[in-house]
């Protein structure tokens, strides 16, 4: 009998560099200063340089950033911003006015901003290219701000159909820092846009259905009319989420925000279940969350997933997307897909859909057309993986946009192989440093079929080190199962870091789909996974 070892030993190391400081402080500003690397990534354009966002301001401080320059090249640029004090490698500050950056230069650079509660700025630091040759003219980083939301004492928010305030739309810009939001159970609500209304990480704004029986968690059903979202966080950060259901929306929950957790959610039937975005994204949290009837394409628009989040590298550095005790079952698309800095897949039940739409189970890949210096880690450890025709199993690396560059681990996870399952477990693609399976189990739904484990698709260039690593260590496995098939062996192959050892081989352990639907969490109820 194969048991999860319910373990978590993850650190998340914070690289913000931002100094938060007033006035009477400005002088103990630390010296410290992150390289900002603005050389072409591809077709002409630059990388992505901006700076990491500083929340909870107090009103009226003045904060300061400093940084290297790389990449520029040998045509200067030309650096205009408004409003932003600004010295170039310790010279005398200066503000809007037009100064010449070049390669290797160091920025500091000074504002103060509003004093008032809860005020976001965007901060633009505006470079023109002196090269003719540039595809574009201007390039921009972006450094975002805004002050805290706590203006009066925490307070409790009662909506309801028979309530003074009927809908969550009547009182956001009400809400500060600590308080809480009760919904009113077997009520549906209107879609909501939440923009620019953010708690603090002591005292997160709390949306809460006020009920403990899941089948009457209050709804919200349907979308704005302008984008068709559910529910949506909009630079609003530090939300807990708990207790309701999204439903019915092309979107039914967008993420633009950091440490934002969603607990005993429901989603169903959306074009895309969730998503967080490339851009704004920081920390992001699914707990006991059900993602169903989800995801798909329609014709004349792009793929929509079940759960497809991102984050942003620059403005929230360090980031990790935790999922953990969940169910996704019945979607189509990919089942998650992640592009995170950093992801923690732990402890769920995640299923194919059987629609022929049903694409990838995992699919942890680069981010969208960007490139990631320092790679980005995914681990996968202690889930029911649970593959379905015509699902394609899991992919990591890349989808075709930028590899992932970074580690990928699978451990203590158990694969359920149903009856027509013809695709390999795990498929790698375009990019990474290192992959890593441990302490994984198989059993199989129906019947037993060879099966194969890992597909490696990179040829040596395009690992990260220049040659796979590679480890396969006591999986529990058949006897003539298949570790691992490399698809790009060229003559200069190298398997010296490709390591396989101390494999379980055993008789195929076989069982029923009514078995697996006395283990499976209940539709629409609390989530418990079953551990084994």
């Amino acid at each position: 009998m194969f048991r999860f070892q319910h373990v978590l030993i993850f650190i998340i190391f914070s690289l913000f560099y931002s100094e938060v400081i007033n006035a009477s402080t400005i002088d103990n500003v630390k010296n410290e200063c992150l390289v900002k690397d603005v050389s072409s990534y591809q077709w002409g354009v630059r990388h992505v340089a901006n700076l990491p966002a500083d929340l909870e301001l107090k009103p009226g401080a003045i904060i300061e950033k400093c940084f290297t320059v790389k990449g520029v090249g040998k045509h200067p640029l030309i650096l205009n911003a408004k409003g932003i004090s600004i010295s170039v490698n310790g010279s005398v500050p200066v503000s809007d006015q037009p100064l010449e950056i070049q390669e290797g230069d160091t920025l500091r650079v000074r504002v103060q901003v509003y004093n008032k509660y809860n005020s976001t700025l965007t901060h633009r630091l505006t470079f023109e290219e002196t090269d003719s040759q540039r595809r574009r003219k201007i390039y921009r980083i972006i450094w975002n701000s805004q002050t805290v939301n706590t203006p009066r004492k925490p307070k409790t928010w009662y909506l309801g159909p028979s309530r003074q305030h009927r809908q969550l739309k009547e009182i956001l810009h009400q809400l500060v820092a600590g308080d809480t939001v009760y919904l009113d159970p077997n009520a549906v609500y209107e879609p909501v846009e939440i923009k620019n209304i953010s708690g603090t990480k002591e005292l997160p704004i709390r949306l809460i259905g006020n009920t403990k029986d899941a089948g009457s968690r209050p709804i919200f059903a349907g979308g704005t009319e302008r984008f068709n979202w559910t529910l949506a966080l909009r630079n609003s950060h530090n939300w807990r989420i708990d207790n309701i259901i999204l439903q019915d929306g092309g979107l039914c929950f967008r993420n633009e925000a950091t440490n934002t957790e969603l607990k005993n959610v429901v989603v169903r039937r959306c074009s895309t279940g969730v998503l967080s975005t490339d851009l704004n994204s920081g920390n992001f949290t699914m707990s006991n969350v059900e993602v169903t009837e989800s995801g798909g394409k329609k014709n004349g628009r792009p793929w929509g997933h079940a759960v497809y989040v991102a984050s942003d590298q620059h403005a929230f550095p360090g980031s990790v997307f935790v999922l953990k005790n969940s169910y996704l079952h019945g979607n189509r698309g990919n089942i998650v897909k992640s592009r995170f800095e950093n992801s923690l897949i732990q402890n769920n039940w995640i299923e194919s859909g059987s629609d022929r739409q049903a694409k990838y189970l995992l699919e942890l890949i680069g981010y969208d057309q960007k490139y990631d210096f320092a790679g980005q880690q995914f681990e996968v450890k202690n889930n029911i993986i649970f593959m379905r025709p015509p699902g394609l199993g899991s992919r990591v690396g890349g989808d075709g946009n930028s590899g992932s560059r970074g580690d990928v681990l699978f451990e203590n996870n158990l694969f359920l192989i149903d009856k027509g399952f013809e695709r390999t477990i795990l498929r790698t693609f375009q990019g990474i440093r290192s992959i890593t399976l441990r302490n994984n189990s198989v059993a199989f739904v129906g019947s037993y079929s060879k099966l194969l484990w890992l597909t490696d698709e990179i040829s040596d260039s395009n690992w990260v080190e220049g040659r796979p690593h590679i480890t396969f260590e006591n999986n529990v496995t058949t006897e003539d199962s298949i570790l691992l098939k490399r698809d790009e062996v060229t003559t200069s192959d190298d398997r010296s870091f490709v390591i396989v050892h101390d494999s379980l081989e055993l008789a195929p352990i076989i069982t029923s789909i009514e078995n697996i639907q006395k283990l499976r969490p209940q539709k629409g109820e609390y989530i418990e996974i079953a551990s084994f």
